[in-house]
C-alpha cells in the first residue's frame, strides 16, 4: 500500500498522466467528436471507424479511460499537494536564522567584512536597509554577542507551487463534474438508452429522457416563432437523449440580417423564459449568451420553423394541381395516378449566385464566393418526392425567374440519389413571370388537333398543292415525333445513308420547320420564346422529367437555434484557471532571495542565495555588498 501511495504522489507519475491527457486532448481537437458513425465511415473507412469507436476516440472527453486519467491525475496531484504543503508553509515562514557560520561561508555568494562592531547604530541602519529593499527579516543574538539578521524576499514563489498544483486538482474535478460521469455510468449499465428514432418529445421513452437536475449537459433546441419548448436534444453519436429543462422558452420574434453575399450578418432572438415565478423576457444574440437559473442559452443558429408553402404541379395534358404543406412535414399526393409523398425539407429566402454573362457552361448554378459580383435570385424550396417503395427524388425550385442568356428562366434542380449531383433545368418565363405560356404551348404540342392545324398552317404557305400536301405530312410527322421524343427523336428522322453535309442541312431544315410549326400553334408568342419552350421541353423529355413543379406562394415561419448548457463544474474550472495563472506568475516572475548578515568578533559576514542561478546574481550581490559596506563605514563615524 505504501508503494502505491508513493507512486501516486510522485512527481513523475503526475507528469506522465498529464502528458497522456495532453496527447488525448490533442487527438480530440483534430478528430471530430461525438459525430454519427456514418461520418467516420465515409471519411476514414470502416476499419478505422471501428478502431476509433472501440478506443473511444470518437468521443474522447467522455471515454471511460479519459475519466480514469482525470481521476488518477486528481488523486496524484492532490496527494502531492497534501504531502508538500506543510513543508512549504514551514519554509515560507522560516528565516533560517540558526544557519551556522561555516554553512554560510560555503554559499557561492558570501563575503566577510573586517573591523565591524555590533553597535545599535549598525543594527538600526541594517534593519532600515533590509526593510527598504523589500526584505522581511528576523533579528537574533547569541550569548557570545554575535548578532544575526536573517532576511528573505519572494516567499510567494513557494505559494505559486501550491497554487499551480491546487489549480490542476480543481480543473480535473471540474472536468469530471461537467463530464457527467453519473450519466455515463447509466449509459454503460443500460439504465439510460440513446434514442435513434426521430420522435416527438412526448413520445420519447423515459429511459431516453434526462431530468432537469440530472447534472451537466450541452443540448440544442429549435423553437419556432410563437412556439414554446421545455426540452432540448443532447447529441449522442448516432442518436440523442431528451433533456428536460427547469423552464420553457418561448420565441417571440427572430431577426436576421444578411451580407450582400447572402451570408448571415447577425441574428437575434427575442424570447421569454417561463417558470413557476412568471415570464422573464430576454434577447439572445451571437456571442452574447444569457444565463438563467444556472442554465446558459446561446444563439447558435436558425432554421425553418415550419413555413407554409404552396406548389403547383402540372403534367403534360393535365390541369394544374395545387399542393399545400409545411417545411419539416410531408403531404400525400397522387402523381400520374400513383400515390406519392412530398417531404418539404428547406425554404431559403435568399440565394446569392455569381453574376454571369454566359450560359450554363459558365456556372450559372454555382454559389458565389466573397468578393465576386453577385446577385440574389430569390426564394427557393427543397423537397423530396417519395414513392410507395421508399425511393425518393430530391427537388430544388426557385420561385423567381433568373436572367440567363438574355432571357428569363425558372430554375429547377433534381437529384435521383444521394450519390449523384444535383442536375438543373431551365424553364422559360413569359412576360408575366409565370409558366403559363410554357405550359400552354406544351399542351398544344401534345394535342393531335393542334398539331394537325399547325401542319396545315405551314402547308398553306406553299402555292403548289402537291408540295403543300407533302409538306403538311412532313410537318405533322415532325410535330408528332417531337411531342413524344423531343429533338432526339427528330434527329433520328434524318436518313443515315446520306452524306454528312446533307444530313446537317436536313437537320437544320427540320429544326426550322419545327420552329415555324410551333410558332403557328400560338402566333401570340415571340419566336425566341417559342424556341426556348422547344429547347426546355426537349430537355425535360431527355431527362424523363415530364412533371413540372412551381413554387407559387409561401409564408415564412422562422425558428431559432439555441444551444442550452448547464455546466456546474465551469466555475470550478474558471477558479482553477485563475489560480493556475497566478501560480505560474508567482513561480516564474517572483524571484526568491535570502540574505544573512552576521556580526561576530568584529566581522560582518554577508551571505546571499537565490532559488535559481542566473547571470544577474553576481551583479545583484555586488550591489548588496557595496551598500552594506557603506552602511558599515557610516556606522564607525
Amino acid at each position: 500500500m505504501k508503494r502505491v501511495l508513493n507512486l501516486l504522489r510522485s512527481m513523475r507519475f503526475a507528469i506522465g498522466i498529464l502528458a497522456v491527457v495532453a496527447v488525448a486532448s490533442s487527438i480530440g481537437s483534430i478528430l471530430e467528436q461525438n459525430q454519427p458513425s456514418s461520418l467516420y465511415v465515409s471519411k476514414y473507412g470502416e476499419v478505422w471507424s471501428t478502431f476509433y469507436s472501440l478506443c473511444g476516440l470518437d468521443d474522447i472527453y467522455h471515454a471511460w479511460w479519459f475519466f480514469a486519467l482525470l481521476g488518477f491525475m486528481t488523486l496524484s496531484t492532490g496527494l502531492c499537494v497534501l504531502q508538500n504543503t506543510p513543508g512549504m508553509l514551514r519554509d515560507m515562514r522560516s528565516y533560517r536564522e540558526n544557519k551556522s557560520v561555516a554553512s554560510l561561508k560555503k554559499l557561492e555568494y558570501s563575503v566577510q567584512l573586517q573591523d565591524v562592531s555590533a553597535s545599535e547604530h549598525l543594527k538600526t541602519r541594517l534593519r532600515r536597509y533590509l526593510k527598504t529593499s523589500g526584505y522581511a527579516y528576523r533579528l537574533s543574538s547569541t550569548p557570545d554577542g554575535a548578532v544575526t539578521l536573517a532576511a528573505r524576499r519572494g516567499a510567494a514563489r513557494r505559494a505559486g507551487y501550491l497554487l499551480v498544483h491546487s489549480a490542476m486538482v480543481l480543473i480535473c474535478i471540474g472536468g469530471l463534474i461537467d463530464g457527467n460521469v453519473l450519466l455515463r455510468l447509466r449509459l454503460w449499465t443500460g439504465a439510460a438508452k440513446i434514442e435513434t428514432h426521430e420522435l416527438a418529445p412526448s413520445d420519447v421513452p423515459a429511459v431516453s429522457r434526462l431530468h432537469a437536475d440530472a447534472g451537466s449537459f450541452r443540448a440544442t433546441m429549435n423553437v419556432a416563432e410563437g412556439k414554446a419548448s421545455n426540452t432540448a436534444l443532447v447529441p449522442m453519436g448516432d442518436g440523442y437523449l431528451l433533456q428536460e429543462l427547469p423552464f420553457s422558452i418561448e420565441l417571440k420574434r427572430f431577426r436576421v440580417e444578411h451580407y450582400a453575399s447572402g451570408q448571415p450578418k447577425d441574428f437575434a432572438s427575442d424570447i421569454e423564459i417561463v417558470d413557476e415565478k412568471g415570464r422573464h423576457p430576454a434577447t439572445l444574440q451571437v456571442n452574447k449568451p444569457y444565463t438563467f437559473q444556472g442554465v446558459t442559452l446561446y444563439q447558435s443558429g436558425f432554421a425553418d420553423g415550419g413555413s407554409g408553402v404552396e406548389l403547383e404541379w402540372t403534367s403534360p395534358g393535365q390541369a394544374p394541381q395545387r399542393i399545400v404543406g409545411n417545411v419539416g412535414n410531408s403531404t400525400p399526393i397522387l402523381l400520374a395516378g400513383k400515390p406519392n409523398t412530398i417531404e418539404f425539407t428547406d425554404l431559403r429566402l435568399i440565394n446569392v449566385f455569381a453574376k454571369d454573362d454566359g450560359g450554363p457552361a459558365s456556372g450559372w448554378h454555382s454559389h458565389a464566393k466573397p468578393g465576386e459580383r453577385v446577385h440574389d435570385v430569390g426564394p427557393s424550396l427543397a423537397f423530396r418526392v417519395r414513392d410507395q417503395l421508399g425511393q425518393a427524388d430530391e427537388w430544388l425550385l426557385y420561385q423567381k425567374p433568373a436572367a440567363i442568356d438574355g432571357a428569363n428562366w425558372f430554375l429547377v434542380g433534381r437529384r435521383l440519389s444521394q450519390e449523384s449531383a444535383m442536375k438543373y433545368w431551365r424553364l422559360p418565363a413569359d412576360a408575366n413571370a409565370s409558366l403559363a405560356s410554357y405550359r400552354g404551348l406544351v399542351d398544344k404540342l401534345l394535342s393531335n388537333e393542334s398539331r394537325v392545324l399547325a401542319a396545315q398552317a405551314v402547308a398553306r404557305r406553299t402555292a403548289d398543292p402537291n408540295v403543300a400536301s407533302a409538306l403538311e405530312a412532313a410537318v405533322k410527322r415532325l410535330l408528332d415525333t417531337f411531342a413524344t421524343s423531343g429533338y432526339g427523336g427528330v434527329a433520328k428522322l434524318v436518313p443515315a445513308t446520306i452524306p454528312q453535309e446533307e444530313r446537317l442541312r436536313t437537320a437544320q431544315l427540320y429544326a426550322q420547320l419545327l420552329q415555324t410549326a410551333a410558332e403557328s400553334v400560338d402566333p401570340t408568342l415571340p419566336p425566341s420564346f417559342v424556341h426556348n419552350v422547344l429547347t426546355s421541353y426537349s430537355e425535360t423529355l431527355e431527362a424523363k422529367l415530364p412533371d413540372v413543379f412551381h413554387l407559387t406562394n409561401f409564408h415564412v415561419l422562422n425558428a431559432s437555434g439555441i444551444q442550452v448548457t448547464h455546466a456546474p463544474g465551469a466555475n470550478i474550472v474558471y477558479l482553477g484557471a485563475a489560480l493556475l495563472a497566478l501560480g505560474v506568475i508567482a513561480m516564474y516572475f517572483v524571484p526568491e532571495r535570502r540574505l544573512w548578515l552576521r556580526v561576530f568578533d568584529g566581522q560582518l559576514l554577508i551571505a546571499f542565495t537565490a532559488n535559481r542561478p542566473g547571470p544577474g546574481l553576481s551583479g545583484e550581490f555586488e550591489t548588496i555588498q557595496d551598500e552594506i559596506k557603506s552602511i558599515a563605514l557610516l556606522s564607525r563615524e
